[in-house]
Formats: structure tokens, C-alpha cells, sequence
């Protein structure tokens, strides 16, 4: 954490974000490690799946009991497809992710007519 706060109290710079030479070689490892996967990848795909479920709840009110038992259907399925077959097991998260989007779309409903900024 000192290198963000190099220099005046209560300041930091971002000549000390770029610098790399405090992080262990364990870290370094892993985010290389990470980097040739595609971890984040799927997790912002299953983001923007998510999102798409509580666009679909807010155009045709889909969301709902069913909606959240199919999630927890969905997230069986994810657990026990093998490693394996990952196109699979991705079509199975997305589908996951869209229907707890839509699952959780209700709440967004009552936040944009709270506040429909």
C-alpha cells in the first residue's frame, strides 16, 4: 500500500499504479496464469446475460418464482456437467445468468419507479 501513497501525505500518483516491482512473483504467476484464461471473460459475459434478463423482466414482466427455480435449476446443471464439456456448461451459466436477471428484475422495477433518472 505505500507505493500509492509515495510522496506527499494523503496523495498518490499514477506513476505509482504502472509500478509493478511490489507485487510477489506468486501474484505475478497467477495474473499471467489468469490473463490466458478466459475467467473474466465469462464472468463479464455472465454479467451482461444477467442484465439481459432484467431487460427482458422490464419489457414482458417474465420475472418471478419460476424464473428463480429455474436459476436454481440452472446452477445444478453448472455444478454437474464435467469440466469437460465447456461449451456446455457455458450455455448452461448464460441461461442461468438471464433468468436471474430476470429473477432480480422486479427489484430493478422498483428502483426505476422510485427513481426513473
Amino acid at each position: 500500500m505505500e507505493a500509492f501513497f509515495e510522496g506527499k501525505t494523503g496523495s498518490w500518483g499514477y506513476d505509482s499504479l504502472k509500478n509493478f516491482r511490489q507485487i510477489s512473483t506468486s501474484v505475478q504467476k497467477h495474473l499471467r496464469l489468469v490473463s490466458t484464461s478466459p475467467v473474466y471473460l465469462t464472468l463479464c459475459s455472465a454479467l451482461v446475460a444477467s442484465a439481459a434478463g432484467v431487460y427482458l423482466h422490464i419489457l414482458f414482466n417474465i420475472g418471478g418464482i419460476l424464473t428463480m427455480l429455474g436459476c436454481f435449476a440452472g446452477i445444478t446443471f453448472v455444478m454437474n456437467t464435467p469440466p469437460s464439456e465447456n461449451r456446455k456448461r457455458l450455455g448452461y451459466l448464460m441461461a442461468t445468468a438471464v433468468l436471474e436477471g430476470a429473477s432480480i428484475g422486479p427489484l430493478f422495477e422498483l428502483i426505476l419507479d422510485f427513481d426513473p433518472r
